[in-house]
């Protein structure tokens, strides 16, 4: 299995964040409402985590602005204590934090791309 770059996880990662916020323009009601729906939104917030692990050290050094670890700490909690995942902080990250993610994300993939 070949390893994937840094532009393909920051691509990875988008692609996460905008299946968050297509997952979450419903409303935060209709989200509580829908189990499904929350379980989609925690496995992108584990994809995003898991490419935000991935991504070189070299990478993230460049980028201290990132919240790289809370990024991993964030995908732990989903994957190892499910159990602890409450509705109010996922609500809170993806509608306040993952925006301004995306657009330094954003910024960062056009970046390294040019570099390449």
């Amino acid at each position: 299995m070949s390893e994937r770059s840094d532009i393909n996880r920051l691509v990875d990662m988008r692609a996460a964040l905008a299946d968050i916020q297509n997952l979450t323009n419903v409303g935060r009601e209709a989200l509580r409402a829908d189990r499904v729906a929350q379980q989609a939104v925690a496995y992108n917030l584990a994809v995003l985590g898991e490419g935000a692990r991935a991504i070189s050290q070299g990478l993230r050094d460049r980028y201290p602005d990132v919240p790289w670890r809370d990024l991993i700490a964030q995908r732990n909690l989903v994957v190892h204590e499910y159990h602890r995942i409450d509705f109010e902080n996922i609500w809170t990250t993806v509608t306040e934090d993952t925006p301004q993610l995306d657009q330094m994300l954003s910024v960062i993939q056009t970046t390294e791309s040019a570099r390449s």
